[in-house]
């Protein structure tokens, strides 16, 4: 396995549903477990982690992980 940094807008998942729980916890302390994703004909697809992303991009959207960030 190979852990690699990659900006999150170049991953293609699917938007799912999460529960608050997940979302405030990501808010306070990150991940704890990498998103996984495959590499095919360039583009990054999610394999494992499409609820994290779905609350890391609502994040975004919020401002919230961007706050966080700084």
């Amino acid at each position: 396995m190979r852990i690699q940094q990659i900006d999150i807008d170049k991953i293609i998942f699917i938007k799912k549903e999460y529960s608050n729980s997940m979302y405030e916890s990501i808010k306070r302390i990150g991940l704890s477990f990498p998103i996984k994703v495959i590499m095919e004909n360039g583009k990054y697809y999610c394999q494992d982690g499409h609820k994290r992303i779905s609350a890391i991009k609502d994040m975004i959207d919020e401002e919230d992980y961007q706050k966080r960030r700084k």
